[in-house]
């Protein structure tokens, strides 16, 4: 008999949301605005980035208004059930799993991919060339490179792997919500650029120049994350960033 399926890891900003929601119901009234970000990391105990998904999961339930260049305020005081509904875990909890790993992966795959695999990936870093240019997405390519990196470290067990990592960031609802107005014009090129240092690094077998690139192109994402989510307070009064 196979051992009964163990239930879902809880995420981040999931149990901050709802310790946001007991502060919410306890102290503020609907309009009011919730301390500063800093002060919520601080007194739950979590990095802002963590405060922000969770902030970001209560203004999709609707329980939270994130009003840009000044805060955020509650819309209501009624806890909000969807938030538990919502795919995924958060992106900046799923990035500092991929910064764990995918540096690994990126220098693996520096010593030990094939003239083949160097092939493909140039083949896929040409179609994300073309696809930015013409103002397009391209994240199938995209995937298709951190898969190929993981098949090229030779080890089969990081394949799947890299893909749960890849789906687990562009499949997130928090992360779906960033992305809607985030400047992926501005973007683009930064992350290209990441890419094609990443592949000239294992193209020219240097492991640790790959494990590098691979760092500063995740450290990218979560910079552009962090500056698309931060609220700014207006003059005069301290913000939620």
């Amino acid at each position: 008999m196979l051992p009964a399926t163990p239930p879902a890891p809880p995420r981040g900003f999931e149990i901050v949301a709802r310790q946001i929601v007991a502060l919410v119901q306890r102290e503020h009234a609907v309009g009011q605005r919730l301390p500063a970000e800093r002060e919520l990391a601080k007194r739950f105990g979590v990095s802002r980035p963590t405060i922000r998904e969770a902030i970001l999961s209560l203004q999709m339930a609707g329980m939270l208004e994130v009003r840009k260049n000044s805060g955020a305020y509650v819309a209501s005081l009624r806890e909000a059930p969807e938030v538990r509904a919502l795919s995924g875990f958060g992106p900046f909890e799923n990035l500092q799993a991929r910064q764990m790993i995918e540096p690994q992966i990126a220098a693996l795959a520096a010593q030990h991919a094939t003239p083949r695999q160097l092939a493909d990936l140039a083949t896929t870093l040409a179609e994300m060339r073309g696809q930015h240019a013409r103002g397009e997405e391209a994240d199938v390519a995209d995937h298709r490179f951190h898969l190929l990196l993981a098949e090229a470290s030779g080890n089969g067990v990081l394949v799947p792997i890299a893909d749960q990592l890849w789906r687990g960031q562009i499949e997130s609802g928090i992360w779906q919500e960033i992305h809607r107005y985030m400047p992926m014009a501005q973007y683009r090129p930064i992350w290209l650029r990441d890419h094609e240092a990443v592949f000239r690094a294992v193209e020219e077998r240097r492991p640790r120049a790959a494990a590098m690139a691979m760092t500063r192109h995740l450290s990218n994402i979560r910079k552009a994350l962090m500056t698309t989510t931060r609220p700014r307070s207006p003059p005069g009064a301290e913000g939620c960033a």
